[in-house]
């Protein structure tokens, strides 16, 4: 028996599939060099940042607690390693020789930096004055913001109470005011309270501090 057979034609190959290319994308010359700049800046804005970060240099502080003015000494003072901070006037420790000796014109406390804002040549409280503590509660001073260390101001004293049963017509004549200088200030120990050193006239120290004592008195900005 035989087997007839037949030969199939081979298929011919398929075209290959044209694949649609893209144009190559241009980059213009501005926009390579905007890039490098961009790169060069953040490099060095980092290197800024890291160098600024491990810059340490040595302040006076403070390491026993010194009152306001009091003369200040040198084993009153430590020296300290701190980074800088923007806003912050610390004195180098190369210029104890500069500090040694002044007074404090407020209390120092340990581990705070030193300013020159906070010494002087001058002794306090001066010739002639004396150094009187006030509490005052926020509504008989100015904000703190307006009366930092140093500001002039008045000191109004509240006519004392008369006795019960008492009669008579209202003062009509302005209240007595002192002028003084603030020397000191801390937190009080009520909220809302404030504790004030301030200098004033000899003569008129016993009277702030009796007013102070009956709290009598207000505080308000002297003018220039």
């Amino acid at each position: 028996m035989s087997i007839a057979t037949t030969n199939t034609p081979a298929r011919a190959p398929l075209p290959p599939i044209g694949v649609a290319r893209s144009a190559p994308r241009r980059r213009s010359w501005a926009q390579g060099s905007l890039a490098v700049l961009l790169i060069v800046l953040g490099a060095l804005t980092a290197g800024y940042v890291v160098m600024r970060m491990g810059s340490t240099h040595d302040f006076l502080a403070v390491g026993v607690p010194v009152g306001a003015g009091a003369e200040i000494r040198a084993a009153d003072l430590v020296i300290v390693r701190v980074n800088d901070a923007a806003g912050l006037k610390p004195i180098p420790a190369e210029q104890a020789a500069n500090v040694v000796g002044k007074r404090a014109l407020m209390a120092l406390v340990p581990g705070s930096l030193i300013t020159m804002d906070q010494i002087t040549d001058t002794p306090v409280p001066g010739p002639g004055m004396e150094l009187v503590g006030i509490a005052l509660d926020e509504d008989r001073m100015p904000t703190l913001s307006r009366i930092p260390v140093g500001a002039s101001v008045l000191i109004v004293l509240k006519p004392a109470d008369r006795p019960a049963g008492e009669a008579g017509t209202p003062e009509l004549v302005p209240p007595r005011t002192i002028t003084a200088k603030i020397i000191d200030r801390i937190a009080g120990t009520k909220v809302g309270q404030t504790i004030l050193n301030v200098e004033v006239a000899t003569a008129d120290a016993p009277t702030v501090a009796l007013a102070a004592a009956d709290k009598r008195l207000v505080l308000t900005l002297d003018g220039p």
